[in-house]
């Protein structure tokens, strides 16, 4: 459960970050500030990256907020950095509570029709309290209308994850991926995206090192919901990887396919306030029987945005 010191200490965090946010807001600081509460539940509670399935629902309360400034603007050239924080507490599976501290810079400009660009990302993942992972990616991508109404994105990633506990320090890994996607413009705010990603990981064994390759597919659908402008949304990821080793526990070489499906809606308060909403469904299928499950969770939000 929850303990009353817990839940102290979050109200107490978010009352400073929403006293100085609404100050930096009036001292017009130039800075873009974001924060996010919410309750959500989750019927089967997970951890992929260490394939940890509690096959257990349980209740969480969430925090996530964001500070990122432009260092750096001139004609089409600029450079912006950003740091984010996350926190979840889990009613009763507090061995999940996961925290994360994010550090982000972005240089981007354009050459002739090019929009071209690089970022950088560092994550800081704490598990329990204790230090779980640390994630840095790096990479370039460009984007260009290719048509009247059709935008195409393509990127290239460098990821490397090390874990702190030395007795997982084989799922150490590097990976690497190239995706594309393209944005059907509708009008009035309607789009329709599809995109395909391919990724090599090599991890510290073979047997979770892998190829995977996946396919993922969104509609965003704004509508008058009285006097407001709601967002509805609807986005499908299929994922599959193909694991190169063999792998003791199942007599055989891995095998994981995933189908994930999101529905969800936004919907404006106020000028800076919005309430959200989120359904998601995951069904992962795996010859490793702690990955083959399923999962439903449910989520309302309310945000800030200066």
């Amino acid at each position: 459960m929850w303990n009353a010191r817990e839940v102290a200490q979050w109200a107490v965090l978010a009352g400073a970050c929403s006293l100085v946010i609404a100050g930096a807001a009036k001292a017009d600081s130039g800075l873009e500030l974001d924060l996010e509460f919410g309750a959500e539940y989750n019927d089967n509670v997970t951890i992929d990256s260490i394939d940890s399935t509690s096959r257990q629902g349980d209740s969480l309360l969430r925090i996530s907020g964001a500070i990122g400034a432009q260092v750096f603007e001139k004609g089409d050239t600029s450079f912006s950095g950003r740091y984010s924080f996350f926190q979840s507490i889990y009613q009763d599976l507090s061995n999940f509570d996961l925290q994360i501290h994010g550090l982000s810079a972005r240089l981007k400009s354009k050459v002739g029709k090019v929009n071209v660009g690089g970022s950088y990302r560092y994550d800081h993942i704490r598990l329990d309290g204790a230090a779980f992972l640390d994630v840095h990616s790096v990479g370039p991508d460009i984007g260009l209308l290719v048509a009247k109404k059709t935008y195409l994105t393509a990127s290239y990633q460098f990821r490397q994850q090390t874990f702190a506990d030395p007795l997982r320090s084989e799922r150490n890994a590097d990976r690497h991926s190239a995706d594309a996607k393209v944005y059907f413009l509708l009008g009035d705010g309607k789009n329709i995206t599809t995109g395909y990603r391919i990724s090599r990981q090599t991890a510290e064994i073979d047997s979770l090192s892998y190829w995977g390759h996946s396919f993922d597919a969104g509609y965003k659908h704004p509508f008058k919901l009285g006097s407001k402008e709601a967002t509805f949304r609807l986005r499908y990821q299929y994922r599959q990887r193909d694991y190169s080793g063999f792998d003791a526990a199942i007599g055989d070489e891995r095998q994981d396919k995933r189908h994930t499906a999101r529905v969800s809606l936004e919907v404006p308060l106020t000028e800076r306030l919005e309430l959200g909403a989120e359904y998601k469904y995951v069904s992962s299928i795996s010859n490793l029987p702690v990955a083959d499950y399923t999962g439903n969770s449910v989520r309302a939000s309310l945000s800030w945005s200066f």
